[in-house]
């Protein structure tokens, strides 16, 4: 042998330049060899440099192969897509000698390519000092042709690290991970040569060994089963060393259970483009053009390719060990461990420009964003403790609720209520304008604008009514001589004259007809509908009450003008049609006359009286959101071409059965972000069901549910937990908790089908709010306005991808409970317990 070739047999270099390589390389192994004798740990007399002692002619060389994608990342992560997002989102986390880039269409935002180095970065920074130009020369052929000469050097230095190979989207020429070098490799081989004894025994196990000579993370897949491997080697007393050319190589892409759409073999589609047969230190994985689809068509194990990792699963590393002289070596095992870690270990940081390492140190650990561990969920009792400190701080009425669950139950003892007949809630075909908003971005905009154009008249039936400047809006109405008529279900003493000054102004209020509102005409458990009329021609149906956090004060529309004021996820849609407006006008006056123990036909009560409202306080206080929402979403206007398909969905009369139904139709996708969804209950469990048929018809169907974290506490939380499970929906890929460092709450009720039907309105996932309650939502069939939610919903479950695991979620929303004495110092909401009341 007559000199270390360059990684891959790559012909970058002319002779003389390869040969300063080799020097390089040479004087590396020279240092593995020597060790660190001072901390138990050298010399490591079973590993040599071929130049200095050649082999013998038995030597053998050892083909040692790991999985490509990170085992820190997949062991910290909590489901198999945060895993590969994560995977994807940073080269400094991909440290198994193999890291990518991805590249996507920008109007689909599908795959078309991922490519693979393995290349070492002391390779390219040799390259920079001797052959600037053909460095560039070379990232203009595997990169981008747009690459310029300062792009890749800073004063005449090379930056490994640089714009076109920093990022998993904008190319990757070699590897960048700080653990990711070949003096790494050379030094992790040496030390792994060292026998061990402890209590007398030699270490033989993987872990083990690694722990005691610290030669590389326990964590991954490479360090502890290379070491595992050449001490195995070091134990039949060889002599070991690297096989010829040094370098980390791609060992193997075995894309078993993968279906393309054409029936093509993938593996076709897996190109090595650099490096020689055997050692390749790159690879592309494209659909060649012609075909009609891309990487993002093909499925792997049913689902559709949407991350580089996914490929990674698929893809096998390899280093190559050679042994020489079996049986021979002489060197006795150490007893002992390694005394410390040596001092070259570093966190993860990008790489110094032209970093050449000189001296040969343990692969530094992985930086990984999120959870280091999944840790255990048992609490400890003095997390108890605090855990009950904590809920002593919540409202009774819901520090009361957390550990009950009525199940099946209906409230008792309810009037019996005259339901209308199914007919009366047919489809009806809008041509007027649909206004679609959301909370906290737009509601009180739309609102506001809406309550300041009534002329004549303004119908409402709410469960909560505690916004100040709602009240205001309603008083300037009446001056401007529009006629108000309330129904409202609950009516806090934190607002006690609601009642009585929009009554002496003349508006016509009344409690609803409800066990909630202590009617003794209770004919629902709650009368939880969101009901407004303007003028009898537009009506507005949503998920938010008139709280300061369902309809926080933004002036702007999906701006911000002056402060923005956080609050909960609620959405709604107003609707101009004065057959929708009629509809759920005449639903509000029968609700109020039956109210007023009147029989719900007769024509709308004039003077009803006032009743007063005495239930305990509803106000208490939380921590703001530390963060806006990542994205503010303006309200959207359509004015259809051609009408638009609208059924009114009300409970108790048609709502479960149609949801039902609705649920069922889903072939692509269903987008669901709710409050709560109670599992256990037979109702709820039914619409479950009608999404598992939906997807056994529908194997590739996306489902993706949002809920809410707060005070899901006891067997509540249990029980929602188990309905997932036994419907087959996995934690962060299927179902997430609302971000809190965003959002006070998430009080939605959102239901996307296929990006073509939205249904939006006041039902939360229980048997009450299915089945008994009265409450109303609008199913609309348009594909824009569907777009429009699925988009805020995909933001939401962007910016709710977890970084704990489910207990630790729930667990940390009770931590932004405050007390009254808080509010002064800022950064709090006051909060209704209406918004988190079971219903």
């Amino acid at each position: 042998m007559l000199r270390f070739d360059p990684p891959g047999d790559l012909d970058d270099l002319d002779d003389a330049q390869k040969q300063g390589w080799s020097a390089q390389v040479s004087a590396w192994f020279d240092a593995a060899r020597a060790g660190a004798p001072g901390e138990n740990d050298g010399p490591r007399l079973q590993f040599f440099n071929p130049l200095v002692d050649p082999p013998a002619g038995d030597a053998t060389v050892a083909t040692i192969a790991w999985n490509a994608f990170p085992r820190q990342v997949r062991s910290s992560s909590l489901s198999e897509v945060q895993r590969w997002r994560r995977a994807d989102a940073s080269r400094h986390v991909q440290d198994e000698y193999c890291e990518w880039s991805v590249s996507r269409d920008p109007a689909t935002g599908k795959i078309v390519r991922v490519t693979f180095t393995c290349e070492p970065p002391e390779y390219w920074s040799e390259l920079a000092l001797v052959n600037p130009e053909k460095v560039l020369a070379l990232y203009r052929q595997f990169v981008s042709p747009q690459v310029q000469l300062e792009d890749l050097f800073v004063a005449g230095t090379y930056v490994p690290e640089n714009r076109y190979n920093s990022t998993t989207t904008n190319g990757a020429m070699h590897l960048i991970q700080q653990a990711n070098t070949l003096a790494a490799e050379i030094g992790l081989a040496a030390a792994a040569t060292i026998r061990r004894l402890r209590d007398g025994q030699e270490i033989t196990d993987a872990q083990a060994l690694i722990r005691c000579s610290l030669y590389g993370s326990a964590g991954r897949n490479s360090d502890p089963f290379i070491g595992e491997q050449v001490n195995a080697l070091a134990r039949q007393r060889a002599d070991i060393t690297l096989n010829n050319p040094v370098g980390l190589y791609f060992h193997e892409f075995n894309p078993v259970g993968w279906t393309t759409p054409d029936n093509a073999d993938p593996r076709t589609f897996w190109n090595y483009v650099r490096g020689s047969e055997g050692h390749f230190v790159r690879a592309v994985f494209e659909v060649p053009a012609g075909r009609g689809y891309t990487v993002g068509d093909i499925m792997v194990a049913g689902r559709r390719i949407d991350f580089g990792g996914q490929i990674a699963d698929f893809v096998t590393m390899k280093l190559e060990g050679l042994a020489t002289r079996l049986g021979q070596s002489t060197v006795a095992p150490v007893a002992g461990c390694r005394v410390k870690p040596p001092s070259a270990v570093a966190a993860a940081v990008p790489l110094a420009p032209a970093a050449i390492p000189a001296a040969l140190g343990n692969r530094a650990p992985a930086t990984l964003p999120g959870p280091a561990a999944v840790r255990s969920s048992d609490p400890e009792p003095a997390a108890d403790a605090r855990m009950e400190a904590l809920l002593a701080r919540l409202p009774a009425v819901l520090r009361d609720e957390r550990e009950e669950d009525d199940g099946d139950a209906v409230p008792a003892a309810l009037i019996p209520y005259p339901r209308l007949p199914p007919e009366h809630f047919a489809t009806r075909s809008v041509s007027g304008r649909i206004m679609a908003f959301a909370s906290p971005d737009s509601t009180y905009a739309v609102t506001r604008k809406l309550i300041e154009s009534a002329r004549h008249s303004i119908v409402i039936g709410i469960y909560d009514f505690s916004a100040s400047y709602m009240k205001e809006h309603l008083k300037k109405a009446m001056r401007r001589g529009a006629s108000v008529s309330l129904m409202l279900d609950t009516n806090a003493d934190d607002d006690p004259n609601l009642f009585t000054e929009l009554s002496m102004l003349g508006a016509n209020c009344v409690k609803a007809p409800s066990q909630s509102a202590g009617n003794p005409n209770h004919y629902f458990g709650n009368a939880h509908e969101k009901i407004i009329v303007v003028d009898g021609e537009i009506v507005m149906i949503q998920s938010g009450n008139w709280s300061e956090n369902s309809i926080p004060f933004n002036e702007g529309d999906g701006v911000v003008v002056g402060s923005f004021e956080p609050g909960n996820r609620d959405m709604g849609v107003a609707v101009q049609s004065t057959e929708l407006a009629r509809l759920f006008s005449d639903l509000v006056a029968r609700d109020m006359r039956l109210a007023l123990g009147e029989p719900p036909d007769l024509p709308p009560a004039i003077v009803p009286a006032a009743v007063d409202g005495a239930a305990a306080s509803g106000m208490f206080f939380e921590a703001a959101p530390s963060e806006m929402p990542q994205r503010l979403f303006s309200s959207l206007t359509i004015t259809p071409s051609a009408p638009v398909a609208v059924t009114p969905l009300v409970t108790p009369e048609n709502f479960h059965g149609a949801v039902r139904s609705f649920l069922r139709t889903a072939r692509r996708s269903i987008r669901i972000e709710q409050q709560y969804i109670r599992g256990g209950q037979a109702a709820v469990e039914e619409l479950l069901g009608a999404i598992g048929e939906a997807r056994a018809d529908n194997p590739g169907l996306i489902v993706k549910i949002i809920v809410s974290p707060k005070y899901l506490f006891g067997e509540k939380k249990q029980k929602f937990e188990k309905a997932m499970r036994d419907f087959g929906f996995e934690f962060d890929e299927n179902y997430r908790y609302l971000s809190l460092r965003h959002f006070v709450h998430c009080h939605n009720k959102l239901v996307v089908v296929d990006d073509e039907k939205v249904l939006v309105g006041s039902q939360n996932w229980s048997t009450t709010g299915l089945m008994s309650n009265r409450e109303t939502s609008m199913l609309i069939e348009h594909a824009g306005l569907a777009a429009y939610f699925a988009e805020i919903f995909d933001s939401d479950w962007q910016s709710s991808e977890p970084v704990e695991t489910p207990d630790e979620i729930v667990a940390r929303s009770l931590e932004g409970l405050r007390n009254s004495a808080d509010f002064a110092a800022g950064g709090v909401v006051v909060s209704s317990t209406a918004d988190y009341r079971d219903t």
